[in-house]
Order: C-alpha cells, then structure tokens, then sequence
C-alpha cells in the first residue's frame, strides 16, 4: 500500500512538472513572438493541468496577439475565475473587448482594473480614452480633471485633455490647458503650436505669431516649419473664420 502512495505521489509529479515545462516553454516563445507555437504549449500546459491561471492569462495574451480576440477573451475570463483580483487579467479582457468591440465590458473590466489598482493613472487613462471613443467627451474630461487633480505632475493627462478641447473646438479652454503645459514642460513644442492655433481661430493673430514663433524655436527640424514661417511673416494675412489647415501634431 506504501508503494502505491509513493508511485502516486510521483506520478503526480512528473505530471505537474510536464505542465510547467511546457508553460515555461510557452512563455520563451511568446517573448520571442512565436504565438502559434506559443499557443501550442500553452495549450499542451492547460490540459495536463486546468487549475494554473497564468496558463490561461498566456493563452489570452497569445491569441490577442494573433488578432483572435474572441479566443483570447475565452480563456483570460477562466484565469479570472481562478485569480478574480489579478489586475493585469481584468487590465487584458478590457483590451480584448475593446478591440472587438464591445465598450460596456471593456469600460466594466478597466472599472475593476482602477479599484484594484486604484493609484495607476495610466488605467484610468485608459478608461477615458474610451469614453473619447465613444463619443461620451463629458465623462472623458471629467476623468482627465480627476487625473490631473490626483496626480498634478501627470502630463499626458493635461496633453489628451487639452486635445480633446481641441478637437470639440473648445480654443478658449484648449489654450489655457496648454499653457498649463508649458508650465509642466517648457520645451514641449506641440504645445506652443496648439496655442497658436487656438489664438488664430480665436482671432488673437499677434498671439498666434508669437506661440508660432517659439514652436519654431523649440522644434527646428519641424516638417512644417516653412508653413509656420510663412504665418509669422509680417505680410501674411490672416483671414478671420477662415478654415486653418494647421493641424495639432498627435499627443505623446
């Protein structure tokens, strides 16, 4: 009877051990950006042993870098229900649902991901840039103040907010946020260049020129820089309500 028990204990082993080794296998192939082999051991893995959530949540990552994000979705949701508080789960099915479109599991997912994580800006960073997506621009703002508000120093905070004005038309509102910029970061020329617009369709054109000016300054080897030039030529005419072809340089 002895025997038996040690035949079972080391049989058990070696099962256990063969799970890991193909979860390890797994796990160098992923890093190399060998997904489908990846996929293979991951699998291999997940069979011989059902109870290892980093199993699973490696085979979701897997199959969302395969672009097979309803596959990934499948097996990250059977991590969870092995690890419920992993942050980093929740953090990967908003990204898959996102991507496939499906926002209210996506914004629920990232909602969990902040409470567990509830001092890492960039996750609710995240939440608001899907309420841009979709269109829902008051709930996004509201989430850029509270971010900034937290974490004062945050810069990329003030950066999609002040864009996000941008982009609603808001110049007033959009010009004062990036001037709070330039106070965060002097040499970040995207902001001297979103001032610039702001102030020209504001009609401040003495305040564009100058805001162009110091652009120039900052970013000597801009692609635009002969366009900008031109605006500040004492000659160039600026026509009020025009329709300025000058575009913001996407945030950081």
């Amino acid at each position: 009877m002895g025997t038996n028990i040690s035949n079972n204990k080391n049989k058990n082993r070696q099962v256990k051990n063969s799970a890991e080794n193909y979860f390890m296998k797994a796990e160098k192939l992923r890093t190399e950006n060998k997904y489908k082999e990846a996929a293979e051991n991951y699998l291999k893995s997940v069979f011989i042993n059902r109870n290892n959530p980093n199993s699973y949540l490696g085979l979701g990552i897997t199959y969302k870098n395969l672009k097979n994000y309803s596959k990934a979705i499948t097996h990250l949701k059977k991590a969870q229900e092995l690890t419920p508080l992993n942050c980093t789960i929740h953090k990967e099915l908003a990204l898959c649902s996102i991507i496939n479109g499906d926002f209210e599991e996506g914004i629920k997912y990232l909602i969990t991901s902040i409470k567990l994580e509830p001092n890492n800006p960039d996750i609710q960073m995240q939440l608001a840039l899907v309420h841009e997506m979709i269109e829902e621009e008051d709930m996004a703002l509201m989430i850029y103040q509270r971010i900034i508000e937290m974490y004062p120093d945050y810069l990329r905070a003030y950066i999609q907010k002040a864009t996000l004005y941008m982009h609603l038309e808001d110049y007033l509102n959009c010009a004062k946020l990036f001037k709070q910029i330039i106070k965060l970061a002097p040499k970040y020329y995207r902001a001297y260049l979103a001032i610039g617009i702001c102030y020209e369709k504001l009609g401040n054109y003495l305040g564009a020129k100058r805001y162009y000016k110091n652009y120039l300054k900052y970013n000597k080897n801009a692609d635009n820089y002969n366009e900008i030039a031109g605006r500040i030529n004492e000659n160039y005419e600026f026509k009020k309500n025009s329709k300025t072809k000058l575009k913001l340089i996407q945030p950081i």
